[in-house]
Parts: C-alpha cells; sequence; structure tokens
C-alpha cells in the first residue's frame, strides 16, 4: 500500500528534486514564494476591513459633481482636524476650515474637492487660529479662487504691516501657520479682488446676525450667531457659531419655524464659554426653537470641555458629526462627551469621521438623506505601509537567511 504523503511533501513536490547545491537553492526559492504568498493572505486578513473601506471609496452616489437644484454637506475626513464643504443649490461652494498641513492630509483634501467638482471656492470659512483648522489654508488661498475669506477675529503682525490698527483691543496671534494665512488672504484680495470678512457678530442687540448670505431663488441661507465678545482666553472660543439652511425661509424668522427648513450648525472648536455666549445672546431666537438644527457639527472633535448639556439641550440635533482621528492623542471623542450627546433629548445618531470616512448629506426625495462615502484618509496611509511594510519585511528576511545559508554552504564545501 502506497504511503500518503505529507501536506509539506505536496507543496514542495519530490525530496529528490532539491539534492545538491541547486536544489537547495531551488527549495528556498520555492518556499520564499509560499511564505510571500500566505504573507499577503495574512496582511490581507488582519486590514481588510481598511482595505475594504479604500476599495470602496468611490462606490457611493454622493462621491458625484452636484447637480443645479440640488445641495450636499460634506463632512470631510481629514484625521483630527476639520474640513467641511458646502455645496449650494446654485453651483457656489463654501469650504469651513482646511484641516491640518501634512502632505498626506493635503493631497487628500484636494483629491476629495476634485472628486466632487470643485474648482472655485465662492467662501473660505476658517474658524479659529488652531493648525488642525487652517492648516491648508494658505495653499487652498494659492490654488483656488475664493470670493469671500471669513476669518476670526485674531490679527498677526502681518495685519499691522497692512496699516491695520491692532491696539484696539483685538486679540494677536503670529504663529507662522497662522501668518501665511493672513499674508496669502491678503494676496489674494490684491490679485483676484477677495473680501475679507472677520466673523465677529458684535454687541448690537437690534441686529444680532450679521453677515448674511441669503438666496430666495435657491431657497438657502447662511447666519452667523457668534462670537460677540472681542477677547476671549481661550482661542477655541474665536470660532463662530454658523447656521446654514436649506428649505422654506420665509419660515425661519417665526416660532419654530426651523421645522421648515433643513438647518446644519457648524460650531469649530467651541468651548464652554463661548457656547455660554451663545446661549445668552440668542436666548429668545433658542426659547423659540429657531436655533434647533438636523445636523450638528459637534465641537471641539467631541471634547470633554465642549458640547455641555444646556447647549445640546436648546440645538437638539438628529444628527451629531464628529470629526477626529483614528487614534488620536487627545482620545477624542471623551466619553464625557459622547454620554452628553447620547442623553440630549432628541437622541442624535453619533456620526464620526474616524470610523465612517468621509460624511456627506444630501438631499432626498422627501427628507434629508445621510450616509458615508467611504472614503476615509487613513486607508491610503494602511495600504502604502502597514501592509507593504510586513510583506517586504518577510520577503527582506527570508533573503537574509538565503543569502547566510548560501555563503555557509559555500564554506563548508
Amino acid at each position: 500500500m502506497a504511503r500518503k504523503k505529507s501536506t509539506i511533501s505536496r507543496l514542495i513536490g519530490n525530496k529528490s528534486e532539491y539534492r545538491g547545491e541547486k536544489g537547495r537553492k531551488r527549495l528556498v526559492i520555492k518556499l520564499v514564494i509560499y511564505f510571500i504568498v500566505w504573507a499577503a493572505l495574512l496582511c490581507s486578513l488582519i486590514f481588510s476591513n481598511d482595505i475594504d473601506r479604500s476599495m470602496n471609496k468611490t462606490d457611493f452616489a454622493f462621491n458625484e459633481s452636484i447637480e443645479t437644484g440640488e445641495y450636499k454637506v460634506h463632512f470631510i475626513d481629514v484625521g483630527q482636524g476639520d474640513s467641511s464643504l458646502i455645496q449650494f443649490p446654485d453651483g457656489k461652494n463654501m469650504l469651513i476650515d482646511t484641516g491640518e498641513d501634512t502632505s498626506e492630509i493635503r493631497k487628500n483634501l484636494i483629491r476629495y474637492l476634485d472628486s466632487v467638482g470643485v474648482e472655485k471656492l465662492d467662501y473660505l470659512i476658517l474658524t479659529h487660529t488652531d493648525s488642525d483648522h487652517i492648516g491648508n489654508a494658505a495653499y487652498i488661498l494659492e490654488n483656488y479662487e475664493v470670493d469671500y475669506i471669513y476669518l476670526p477675529t485674531v490679527y498677526s503682525l502681518y495685519d499691522e504691516e497692512k496699516g491695520l490698527d491692532i491696539d484696539e483691543g483685538w486679540s494677536t496671534k503670529d504663529t507662522k501657520t497662522w501668518s501665511e494665512v493672513v499674508e496669502a488672504s491678503y494676496k489674494e484680495v490684491d490679485e483676484e479682488g477677495a473680501t475679507i470678512i472677520r466673523t465677529f457678530v458684535g454687541e448690537d442687540e437690534d441686529t444680532p446676525v450679521t453677515k448674511s448670505i441669503v438666496s430666495e431663488e435657491y431657497n438657502y441661507r447662511v447666519d452667523f450667531y457668534a462670537p460677540y465678545s472681542e477677547r476671549f482666553s481661550d482661542s477655541n472660543d474665536y470660532s463662530p457659531v454658523i447656521m446654514v439652511r436649506f428649505g422654506d425661509l420665509t419660515a425661519v424668522e417665526g416660532e419654530n419655524g426651523a421645522n421648515a427648513t433643513v438647518d446644519f450648525m457648524f460650531v469649530g472648536d467651541l468651548e464652554k464659554a463661548g457656547e455660554a455666549e451663545f446661549l445668552e445672546k440668542n436666548a429668545a431666537l433658542l426659547t423659540n426653537g429657531e436655533l434647533d438644527c438636523e445636523v450638528l457639527k459637534v465641537g471641539h472633535h467631541g471634547s470633554s470641555t465642549s458640547s455641555s448639556e444646556e447647549f445640546l439641550s436648546y440645538v437638539t440635533p438628529e444628527y451629531a458629526v464628529i470629526s477626529c482621528g483614528e487614534g488620536n492623542k487627545y482620545r477624542h471623542p471623551t466619553s464625557e462627551a459622547l454620554a452628553r450627546l447620547k442623553s440630549c433629548p432628541s437622541r442624535p445618531k453619533i456620526m464620526r469621521t474616524d470610523e465612517l470616512g468621509s460624511i456627506v448629506f444630501g438631499e432626498g426625495e422627501t427628507e434629508l438623506v445621510a450616509n458615508q462615502t467611504g472614503y476615509n484618509h487613513v486607508d491610503d496611509r494602511y495600504l502604502e505601509w502597514k501592509y507593504f511594510v510586513i510583506v517586504g519585511a518577510v520577503i527582506l528576511a527570508l533573503l537574509f537567511i538565503f543569502v547566510i545559508k548560501t555563503k555557509k554552504e559555500k564554506k563548508e564545501d
């Protein structure tokens, strides 16, 4: 009775094939190939979720150019930072913040803008001076035509060079990134005719909402409801509270009129002090339900010092979008912020860019539609190094063993 071949024998063949120096080399080459194949299979299992997200990133209908008469609101995954794109029904584009200044994030931000057909920015809003919000702003200003640039009421030495009197109580900051952004903004004004607008709302109680953008023809408006103060101890509190509305604008100013519109609220990195000021200055509007929102861009990436219970009880979002990086060192979103969101009376659906990738809201036939694009900025990183470095390490290790073994055999001969 013939002996059964072992599993190894089936894989490598007859042992007699590998006698002698040439045979041994042939065996090593075959083993190297088997190791590479199995390592690749193992890596594909380990990183299957990340690879799936990357491969499916174009398989989503919202990742197409916007059609006239529709709107889309994109919360772009820029890791531990913020960047949101609003595409209005009349074809205009608004970008709120630009993420951190790294080659990877910049590449993916530009790729995302290209994928949805953005060639020009009608509005660029920079909420405050932190680099994870304005890091790529100078690049955007240098490479895109921008009509209106909204800047926080924080000045740099470059403002003084342009003849602005900054000794009137305004805050100043002179980091390299902020100075470059301010310089690029003035260059856009001088060369392209852009307009700089400061997001300070002011103390005029008769006109609490200023700098509004309104299109009655296409049924949308953008309003600013904070900040009111000229100075804050925390730079995060210079972040404006921005409400973007789509729908029946005639109902916006009536009692509970916000129900007739789909409302998106953006708050940058607003902290407790900024939230408290917003609640105090807009008490009447909040009581009437005019500042309820369907979608809230959660403040400060889900920090424990943002999204207070009182704030959430007034704005009552249906969706809470958190922009944060996977495994970030700040541990955002914090358990405290998540607990407050979960206990909010409106019980919002929490959506995170570190888990879902970029998130898009669009206009459905009868209601708001929300989903993820399937594109996550970390996917390229996984495919570029986590997957290939492991396979590469296995190959190098096997080649090293092969070289040492060959030298040893030559010495023995």
